[in-house]
């Protein structure tokens, strides 16, 4: 008995050890004297802030700044790499190269792998289409100039026209075509220009950030994913590896160093958000941030690098490359699965992301990447040759045959592909008329404005945003069919914009108190006798305006007052002009796109029994208060709701095709459905024929 317990002890003992044995939390380098713990740990705060991003977690809106830390990283670390090489007389291209895909393409093609699967499953062909083309970007390492391209003027912060499942490869491509280019670069600066190293990487350096400001001001998506406008990121790290600086000798200033640059990175973190012009000024802060902590750990001990050197944070930064590859797959495949956008995530939902991410990170690092790596690989140079040069081949194949069959629409049933088709059809369904989109107006000559009906005629002025403008094509088929009373109809329309003289959007670029004014004054004109006001109810993110600037901060009670207030008195004073006043109350607003979400439960009503339904989030409050606004002053209401549900029900489709475009608009060929509500509304007010 004693031998069989002594034999179960040890046994057990042994299972312990073959357990923990992955939990080393150690680099493969760590036995390197050269190797720096702190470092991973910057990086472990590199991958989580780019993570607490991606899945909305308070207090991290600039956590994408991760990315610009991981390139002052890499460029020191590449760089210290080379220059030790060069100095050792044995840097070789094909040994660099070697350890480059050995650290890159296992994890990066396994995380592929699994894409590739799940995309098949979960996406409708032309979502797998893109996929297909950004897959192929991806392969070849283009995938940042294949985003700027497709990512509009937001870019990388643009509402998805697509599931970018491989949008975060962007940065990878960035880094990749550095390494194509910087190891030669620098090794004939060694050789021919060995006393003026320093000096031509800090010009490449200025002449790179002079372009990064440059792209901010006129092209932004640019100055974002290109390598030109980044490379000085990468460069900064490259100045320490070659020790363009001299070391900080005393402690003090190494503890002012490393807690200045942790300082500036959890400011920048904290602080920006997607609306901050980044990269441009902005990302000194958190580069120069990361430069400072790695700095401050070159030449003795600190406080900063004994906190970042916690051998749980090293684990991090030591599975960072698997966990920044496996997070953003995860977190796209959780919006679809769940028909939620990110910032609407349970903290269940938000806690199993992370964990996931993490558990197939550990996996990753250890069952995919390390076999790779370190020099007791069994993996020889031929061999990794051979397989990334196969790994890259299939990938291209398999990315070709996606787009090029657009999608394999023959996954689905005809019945599906045709509930795809027509709601893929709907989100395009809507009529750009009289736009006044983000312009100054200075004048009313300056204002677009759509004509129905003879210009000498009587008119009735559709006033307001996109929720006015997508009556356009109604108000032309009344016109045209029914006739208006001998009236023709003015659009003055500025999409994102509630009628207000003093009050302004508190994002940049809108002038919605300028076009208010202005058409304002078009709508006092003799010709006008009738005013249409309408506009999606606003989320109280105005501010008080001068000139389209900010010039106080109200809280939303305040602004609510401030706002009803001002539309009360211009509905006033244009029935003091002899005007006709219809105040249009509140259209459904939902939580998810009906034409996405028909989409969605084409795919996967059927196999995985994934069907939900958008909510209406215009609360019964909105209503009321414009309800009752247009009692006190005497405007007449038009009610789309009347027409569109019963009670908090709303009708979002037919058959299970959408009648919406998005998530607050009609489809121009659907708003037949208020025809007789918009038609009876009209001729309350009009004189009869």
């Amino acid at each position: 008995m004693e031998n069989n317990n002594a034999y179960s002890t040890q046994e057990a003992n042994g299972a312990r050890r073959t357990i923990f044995r992955y939990i080393t939390f150690q680099s493969k380098l760590a036995r390197s004297n050269q190797y720096r713990p702190d470092v991973d740990g910057l990086r472990a705060i590199a991958v989580l802030t780019v993570l607490f991003f991606h899945t909305a977690i308070p207090g991290f809106s600039g956590g994408f700044v991760g990315v610009d830390i991981f390139y002052v990283i890499s460029g020191y670390l590449i760089t210290s790499i080379i220059a030790k090489d060069e100095a050792a007389g044995k840097f070789s291209i094909v040994s660099f190269y070697d350890r480059r895909i050995r650290r890159i393409f296992p994890a990066l093609f396994g995380v592929v792998f699994f894409t590739v699967l799940a995309s098949t499953v979960l996406l409708p062909p032309s979502d797998f289409a893109f996929f297909g083309k950004s897959l192929l970007a991806m392969t070849f390492f283009v995938s940042n100039i294949f985003f700027e391209r497709t990512g509009g003027a937001r870019g990388y912060f643009a509402a998805d026209a697509h599931p970018q499942v491989l949008l975060h490869t962007w940065s990878l491509s960035v880094e990749e075509q550095f390494y194509l280019l910087f190891p030669t670069f620098l090794i004939l600066l060694t050789r021919f220009a060995k006393k003026h190293v320093r000096e031509f990487l800090c010009v490449v350096i200025i002449v790179s950030f002079a372009i990064n400001i440059w792209a901010i001001r006129h092209r932004p998506p640019v100055a974002f994913y290109l390598l030109v406008p980044r490379a000085w990121e990468l460069l900064l790290g490259a100045l320490l590896a070659i020790k363009a600086v001299p070391p900080i000798k005393h402690r003090i200033l190494r503890e002012i160093a490393g807690f200045a640059g942790l300082g500036l990175v959890a400011w920048a973190v904290a602080v920006f958000t997607p609306d901050t012009a980044f990269p441009g000024v902005w990302a000194l802060f958190p580069c120069l941030g990361a430069w400072l902590v790695i700095y401050a750990g070159e030449n003795g001990a600190s406080s900063i690098k004994t906190i970042l050197s916690f051998r749980p944070l090293v684990f991090i930064g030591v599975i960072s490359y698997s966990l920044y590859l496996w997070h953003w797959p995860i977190v796209v495949f959780t919006k679809i699965l769940t028909a939620k956008d990110v910032s609407d995530f349970s903290r269940a939902e938000i806690a199993g992301v992370i964990l996931l991410s993490l558990s197939m990170a550990f996996i990753s690092f250890e069952f995919i990447e390390s076999p790779f790596r370190g020099g007791n690989s069994p993996v020889t140079r031929r061999q990794i040759f051979s397989f990334g040069l196969t790994a890259t081949a299939l990938s291209a194949a398999l990315a070709f045959s996606i787009y090029v069959s657009r999608g394999f629409p023959a996954r689905f049933s005809d019945s599906t592909r045709s509930l795809i088709s027509k709601n893929q059809q709907r989100k395009a369904d809507f009529e750009q008329a009289c736009s006044n989109w983000k312009r100054q107006i200075k004048s009313v000559a300056d204002l677009t404005v759509c004509n129905i009906g003879e210009p000498s005629a009587k008119k009735i002025m559709f006033l307001g945003d996109s929720h006015v403008q997508q009556l356009f094509p109604l108000v032309r088929k009344i016109h045209e069919e029914r006739g208006l009373s001998n009236h023709g109809a003015i659009f003055t329309i500025s999409p994102g914009c509630p009628p207000s003289e003093q009050m302004n959007r508190s994002e940049p670029g809108y002038h919605c108190d300028s076009f208010t004014h202005f058409a304002m004054i078009r709508a006092e004109q003799e010709d006008v006798d009738t005013v249409f006001i309408g506009f999606a109810p606003p989320e109280w993110t105005l501010c008080p305006s001068v000139n389209g600037k900010c010039v106080d901060s109200l809280s939303k009670g305040e602004v609510r007052e401030r706002f009803l207030a001002g539309l009360s008195a211009s509905i006033r004073r244009l029935e003091m002009h002899g005007k006709h006043v219809i105040l249009s109350l509140p259209f459904p607003a939902f939580d998810k796109s009906p034409p996405e979400l028909m989409i969605r439960n084409a795919v996967l009503g059927k196999f995985l029994r994934l069907t939900t339904t958008p909510t209406d989030l215009v609360p019964a409050s909105a209503h009321r208060e414009l309800a009752g606004l247009a009692e006190t002053t005497g405007a007449e209401v038009f009610d789309p709701r009347s027409s569109l549900c019963r009670g908090r029900d709303c009708v979002t489709e037919v058959d299970g095709v959408s009648i919406y475009k998005d998530d607050n608009h009609l489809a121009a060929s659907q708003t037949g459905i208020l025809l007789d509500n918009l038609e009876s509304t009209l001729r309350r007010v009009l004189p009869p024929q």
